[in-house]
């Protein structure tokens, strides 16, 4: 039996904006540190084997965070990075409501490739290999993942049978941690988004990313314009 721990990287300023990071480094600021700060006072109790890490500066920097305060060395593993976003990346949300090959990765991301990247099944395929093999080195070991949130959604909808095509309906913080108890083909969920405190979950989504605010024409939303700021979900 195997346990798995997921944790969302940091905050970044691009995840404050509703920015598009996918593969490019961004780092956190000042609240993302805090949060790896703070989930240290977790972790540290959690008799954590190995760490493993996306290569990106965001997840590097929350995994060494937390390793200096559990003494276990980070492992980088590119199956866990980001999902690649391809041209959209460096844009914000609200900017992509007007292209036609975001609202067909909103309505279809397990076949819509995002141009220039990945679609989610190749996001939750890599992920869940990602901890196939981490658990083949460390049977019955308990094993910190520090990734994404789409690669967590995609994990998690793995592991407790959902369909994928409903990945967004799993909330994911930034310094979020999620635990998976695997036991063979068995997998109990031990808790999802675990946060210091409930105020920080009550935040709307970003527009860009709710499909309900797309029109069927899939082209206009009122009141969104491409230099607006947003607040809420935080989203790679």
């Amino acid at each position: 039996m195997e346990t798995f721990f997921l944790l969302r990287h940091g905050e970044t300023t691009w995840n404050k904006n509703g920015r598009v990071m996918g593969r490019l480094e961004v780092p956190l600021n000042r609240t993302g540190i805090a949060q790896a700060r703070h989930v240290v006072k977790l972790t540290a109790h959690l008799d954590i084997d190995a760490i493993y890490s996306s290569p990106l500066k965001r997840s590097l920097q929350t995994a060494r965070i937390l390793a200096q305060g559990m003494k276990v060395p980070v492992k980088i593993d590119p199956q866990l990075t980001e999902v690649a976003f391809g041209r959209w990346e460096g844009y914000q949300f609200q900017q992509l409501i007007r292209d036609q090959a975001y609202h067909r990765f909103l309505k279809t991301p397990l076949t819509a490739k995002v141009p220039g990247g990945e679609t989610m099944r190749d996001v939750q395929k890599r992920g869940i290999e990602a901890l196939r093999r981490a658990a083949r080195k460390y049977p019955q070991g308990r094993i910190l993942f520090v990734t994404h949130g789409d690669v967590i959604r995609a994990i998690l909808c793995h592991h407790l049978r959902l369909p994928l095509a409903e990945f967004r309906r799993l909330r994911i913080d930034n310094g979020s941690l999620t635990a998976l108890e695997v036991n063979g083909p068995w997998v109990e969920c031990k808790f999802i988004n675990y946060l210091p405190g409930l105020i920080r979950v009550s935040h709307e989504p970003y527009a860009g990313l709710d499909p309900l605010l797309l029109n069927e024409e899939g082209s206009k939303v009122q009141g969104v314009k491409g230099n607006q700021k947003t607040r809420g979900r935080q989203r790679a």
